[in-house]
């Protein structure tokens, strides 16, 4: 990590040099560099590459005398996709400049790339009330978080804002359960918040709106 964490100072004391002159093309190629480079090696240390989050259980209750409870389990939960493909720059960086005795730039990050994917069961879904295997996959919809990366002259660059942006969720289960629409709305808003809450063990995930289907 250490030679890329050089190449990453290197360049962003290039960027302080110009900081007067400097452009968001000069923030965009120091941008690409971090993402591309410096983030992935980061977040394997920190054992995001395939990352477990929390089991969780819930129920659809019966809307009539023709359809029971569901009793939704989910487990083996993984976060995938930050590594590969990992987090991009969304759009346009801010030209660097100075904040007082740093140089600051700002870009914006796609999330897009990051989903969840979990192992689970399904019991009452049909008359039948037999127990179903299902895979339920759930990504954020135009995840984006504001990012700002400030330093001293000569100093180890340092997050200086990490702001998430609102977002929905598309999620869908394999196979696909028998529910109806009423039914289905409330599985959905159930299953997001399952989500939801299992990406708020991560810090970096702190906001959401309710899920959309796939």
């Amino acid at each position: 990590m250490s030679w890329q964490l050089s190449c990453l100072i290197l360049l962003f004391c290039l960027l302080m040099k110009g900081s007067q002159a400097g452009s968001p093309i000069d923030s965009n190629l120091y941008a690409d560099g971090l993402f591309s480079a410096l983030v992935p090696l980061y977040a394997r240390s920190l054992g995001l590459e395939n990352a477990s989050v929390p089991s969780c259980a819930f129920k659809v209750a019966s809307t009539a005398v023709t359809n029971r409870d569901v009793n939704v389990e989910l487990h083996g939960g993984r976060l995938l996709g930050l590594v590969i493909p990992g987090l991009a720059r969304r759009g346009q960086c801010s030209a660097p400049g100075w904040l007082g005795l740093n140089v600051t730039l700002g870009c914006y990050v796609s999330l897009d790339n990051a989903h969840l994917s979990y192992a689970g069961s399904a019991k009452g879904d049909s008359l039948l009330n037999t127990n179903r295997s299902i895979v339920l996959q759930a990504m954020p919809v135009n995840a984006s978080a504001l990012l700002e990366v400030t330093s001293m002259p000569g100093g180890v660059p340092r997050v200086r804002t990490w702001a998430l942006q609102p977002f929905t969720l598309a999620m869908g289960t394999s196979p696909k359960l028998s529910l109806n629409s009423a039914r289905q709305a409330t599985f959905d808003k159930e299953a997001s918040k399952c989500v939801l809450s299992a990406l708020s063990t991560y810090s970096w995930w702190n906001t959401g709106k309710p899920s959309k289907e796939l």
